[in-house]
């Protein structure tokens, strides 16, 4: 099919339902898209009374280790599944699931502690599916792929309705997840019960802190296990790490105007560290045979709020902003007509939002972008006058896999090449200056006692 995209506009491509994709299966009923020039891609699944939508990300952008995101369903006909995607041929998945699920295929059953491989070529399926919760089923792959998760319908443990909705989204892959995230629960709601937040990571043991408002929790999330809790409606939750994490919200059933309800949709919050300054994005869903009421949560920095243009204009100064506690960041929501858009946040402080809509018994819900860039830059002349500040980790303990090592005469001289490499931690030995720089994704790196190593951290201050 050749469609025409013109800049600024959305252009709506129905695909056919015969390439709906079913039960634990392969497939040949991929979509490549393929376009002359830059453009931003969202996916709908939309049925009657139910449907989600997601981002699309790049090719460019895949890789081989994901995490499953699903949902315990409380309707025993209704399944978690994940769609693998293949660009290259000869690629080779496997498949780890998690305690107390099982997955069926070519008559074989997989559980906890089995592995299901499959060999796929380009562009072909595998989806497979479970009436258990899939959630934290790690996919690993000799190729990039991309990965899209979800349920059926489902709906999260802290919702008391016995409404139910697809959720789906495109997974992020491990290489580009991060330390320090926004959970936000919609305000659009002035009643129901919030959004069930979950937290995975693939790293042996990852520490992680979570504010919400009038509570501070310090709890462990392992590769085996991930760590849920609600969120209340209309609250926020910062979420800071020691290693990298992924974090996911899934929203309750509740009411919004008249007959519409909000059921389950599913998000996947980018972290701070990839948010940018401007964003084209689109009202994806469509509501069969109704109409959706769309939106977009946003959160700023509270210093440039009045910076912000949504469609080229400011936004209105009646907004009610909503501040997240302990932090220079606001939140709020914003009414969208159906349609493109693009939102601007100017300066050198970023922002977030993910867009929704919400019809009779349905709503969609996904994120507007994120950067996939984790290099830094840094001037090097800079680095020579600022004082170099070490937040230590831990001692006696060596990841063995550092991306560089050299020797430097000092500490600080460790740390400012870690500033030029931009890498993200470093370990040093003071006995004769060995220094070993590593990036974000070699936190799970093997470890090993050592006395001599510390590992360090870099907090800039003039």
């Amino acid at each position: 099919m050749n469609v025409t995209v013109s800049s600024g506009t959305e252009t709506v491509v129905e695909i056919p339902s015969d390439l709906n994709v079913a039960d634990t299966s392969k497939s040949d009923k991929s979509i490549l898209v393929q376009a002359e020039n830059t453009i931003v891609l969202f996916a709908s699944n939309m049925q009657a009374d139910s449907g989600d939508s997601f981002i699309v990300y790049p090719v460019e952008v895949l890789s081989t280790e994901y995490v499953s995101v699903n949902l315990k369903s409380k309707v025993v006909a209704y399944q978690s599944m994940s769609a693998i995607i293949a660009v290259n041929d000869q690629t080779v998945v496997h498949l780890s699931l998690p305690l107390g699920s099982s997955v069926t295929y070519n008559g074989d059953t997989y559980t906890f502690g089995s592995q299901l491989s499959v060999n796929l070529i380009k562009y072909e399926i595998f989806q497979f599916s479970s009436k258990d919760d899939l959630s934290g089923t790690t996919i690993f792959s000799n190729y990039p792929i991309a990965v899209i998760s979800g349920h059926q319908l489902g709906n999260p443990s802290v919702s008391v309705s016995g409404t139910i909705d697809m959720i789906l989204e495109m997974l992020i892959p491990w290489k580009f997840w991060s330390t320090h995230y926004v959970a936000i629960s919609n305000p659009v709601f002035n009643s129901g019960y919030g959004e069930l937040i979950r937290i995975f990571t693939l790293c042996e043991n990852a520490t992680v802190i979570i504010d919400k408002p009038g509570v501070h929790s310090q709890i462990n999330v392992s590769q085996e296990s991930f760590y849920e809790f609600p969120l209340a409606l209309a609250e926020a939750a910062v979420i800071t790490s020691d290693k990298p994490v992924l974090v996911s919200q899934v929203s309750s059933s509740h009411p919004y105007a008249g007959s519409r309800i909000g059921d389950p949709r599913s998000v996947l919050p980018a972290p701070i560290d990839s948010w940018l300054n401007e964003y084209t994005f689109s009202t994806p869903g469509r509501s069969y045979g109704g109409s959706f009421d769309h939106g977009l949560v946003l959160v700023a920095y509270s210093m440039v709020l009045d910076e912000i243009t949504l469609d080229n204009e400011s936004l209105d100064p009646s907004i009610v902003w909503f501040k997240i506690a302990d932090t220079n960041l606001n939140y709020t929501v914003l009414p969208l007509s159906q349609g493109a858009h693009t939102l601007k946040c100017i300066g050198n402080l970023k922002c977030w939002g993910y867009v929704f809509g919400i019809g009779v018994y349905e709503e969609y819900g996904t994120s507007i972008g994120r950067s996939f860039i984790k290099t830094k830059a840094t001037d090097t002349l800079f680095i020579g006058k600022v004082v170099l500040a070490l937040d230590m980790i831990d001692e006696h303990v060596l990841l063995t896999t550092p991306v560089s090592s050299t020797i430097t005469q000092s500490r600080t001289e460790c740390a400012k090449m870690c500033l030029l490499t931009s890498c993200s931690f470093l370990s040093f030995r003071s006995a004769d200056g060995v220094c070993y720089l590593y990036t974000e994704e070699q936190k799970c790196s093997p470890k090993k006692e050592s006395s001599n190593f510390r590992r360090y951290y870099i907090r800039d201050s003039e």
